[in-house]
């Protein structure tokens, strides 16, 4: 039977325009990795969310997997599958079309790993 973990890294977390990078997290025992992005609510003329996913092999330095969302511009959900990507993972990019003040959306993310 295979071994999996789930892990809530942002819940009804706000995001308001500019750049993102979430917590880092180490999962080099994983054989694969999936990140779900859940948008809860989006504001603003054009909200928009892109997010990629990198890998680091310490914890201090990335380099982009080459694994990115499709934008996220109004509520849903979406996924990554990730394999090979090394001992620590994040997702970074930015939100933009927002409001210029307040969130221009409020999003779950999760990464789920499996051995």
């Amino acid at each position: 039977m295979r071994r999996s973990h789930t892990v809530p890294i942002e819940l009804f977390a706000s995001l308001a325009n500019g750049p993102y990078e979430s917590e880092p997290y180490e999962a080099g025992w994983a054989s694969e990795a999936i990140a779900f992005v859940y948008v809860r609510e989006v504001a603003g003329p054009d909200p928009r969310l892109e997010l990629r996913a990198q890998g680091s092999a310490d914890g201090q330095r990335w380099v982009d997997l080459g694994a990115a969302f499709p934008p996220q511009t109004a509520p849903g959900g979406a996924l990554l599958r990730l394999t090979h990507f090394g001992n620590w993972l994040r997702l970074v990019g930015a939100v933009s079309g927002g409001p210029s003040s307040g969130p221009a959306a409020i999003v779950d993310i999760y990464w789920v790993f499996k051995e």
